[in-house]
């Protein structure tokens, strides 16, 4: 996916962009000098029920993250801006809210130490600064490196297979069936693959089903895969007792 292209996964029935009018904050609409410069991902997210659209690599990466965390209710891209100075402002990449009802906000860190400001490109190495802007603005900054989003390559793989799967599930209307049958068979055996789960069903559901509803329980919390780290027939999959 290169610069000034966006990548969209939403189903041609699912195209809504509205935001919970109880939630504190409305994602910043891109420009469209940034939509055609800046690398883009628009796809309807099952965590809000809407359309999101990210921008960047980095937010890419770390909106993924946000999506297929069990602990997160919601999640706002670009939800409001901090003044670094009088003349520069940045976004904040994220607000979440977990289900705890605890708020956290995500400034991601590019490699590049930089990020676009209302006035040209401004460095963002200086926690400090960054530190008594969010605090000016009453907020709690949580940082993330590119770094570290880069050492989690195999789990964000994951995320992109499991994504039109999520979805999927969304529209699948005998999906409450479907669950049923995998919670029993798991009540028996609590590990299983993808592929021996969906044998036992060649009669009642379609793979594609199965794995649909195998892939919103990972999304939920619910399962969680033990190895290898991708989604796939051979993925050996666990109930999550933690939740």
């Amino acid at each position: 996916m290169s610069a000034g292209t966006a990548a969209t996964f939403a189903h041609p029935a699912i195209t809504s962009h509205y935001v919970d009018k109880s939630l504190p904050y409305q994602p910043r609409r891109l420009s469209r000098s940034e939509r055609t410069r800046r690398e883009v991902l628009i796809y309807h997210s099952p965590r809000n029920g809407r359309i999101v659209t990210l921008a960047d690599a980095v937010s890419i990466a770390l909106g993924l993250r946000l999506e297929f965390d069990p602990t997160v209710a919601r999640f706002v891209e670009r939800p409001r801006r901090i003044a670094l100075t009088v003349k520069q402002q940045i976004d904040v990449t994220f607000w979440a809210r977990g289900h705890d009802g605890h708020e956290r906000y995500y400034l991601a860190i590019p490699a590049s130490g930089t990020t676009g400001s209302t006035s040209g490109t401004v460095s963002i190495r200086n926690r400090d600064l960054l530190d008594a802007a969010a605090h000016r603005h009453g907020i709690e900054l949580q940082y993330v490196t590119e770094r570290e989003l880069l050492c989690s390559s195999a789990e964000r793989g994951a995320y992109w297979q499991l994504l039109p799967h999520v979805q999927h599930h969304c529209r699948l209307i005998n999906r409450v069936l479907v669950r049923a049958g995998i919670d029993a068979a798991l009540a028996l055996t609590p590990r299983s693959t993808l592929r021996a789960l969906t044998q036992q069903f060649t009669e009642r559901f379609t793979a594609d089903q199965v794995a649909a509803v195998v892939a919103a329980m990972i999304h939920q919390g619910a399962l969680r895969i033990i190895e290898p780290a991708g989604f796939c027939e051979d993925s050996l999959l666990e109930v999550n007792h933690a939740t």
